[in-house]
């Protein structure tokens, strides 16, 4: 078993190919061909370790099947708000960097036209989930219609 294992992963990783003039010079050549022989075997093997993964997560809960979330029915409603509200912020954020690039880009005269409209979506998208999210909890948003007086 043992040989027909080894034999088998020799040949999956022998699809590497690289001049072998070049792998004699360069040790960089050979590393990088040792590596790439690596990422083969590592992808051969990725189901058989999210399999061995996924078994040991099952097992950690123990024999009486256990709780995922500890007892608690409000963990899962309290995950997602915060999962939502990581979000906004996140992209209100990405739409500052979108608009940051698209000034630098049109400093330097290169295109920023995509930079800035893609920084205002995400700004604009941003904050109606923000105000969504604060419909949501309840809060109102005040307007203030006598400007300050």
């Amino acid at each position: 078993m043992k040989r027909k294992l080894g034999a088998w992963v020799s040949a999956q990783t022998n699809t590497v190919h690289i001049d072998q003039k070049l792998l004699m010079h360069s040790r960089a050549a050979r590393v990088g061909k040792r590596l790439m022989q690596a990422s083969v075997v590592l992808n051969l093997l990725a189901p058989v370790l999210v399999i061995c993964l996924t078994a040991v997560c099952t097992m950690a809960q123990g024999p009486s099947g256990g709780t995922i979330f500890g007892g608690n029915d409000q963990t899962l409603g309290n995950g997602i708000r915060e999962l939502i509200k990581w979000g906004r912020n996140l992209l209100f954020l990405l739409g500052v960097g979108g608009i940051g690039w698209a000034v630098f880009n049109y400093m330097t005269e290169k295109n920023w036209a995509k930079q800035a409209i893609g920084g205002g979506f995400c700004m604009a998208f941003g904050s109606i989930a923000s105000l969504v999210y604060s419909f949501s909890q309840g809060s109102a948003v005040n307007l203030d219609t006598d400007l300050g007086n």
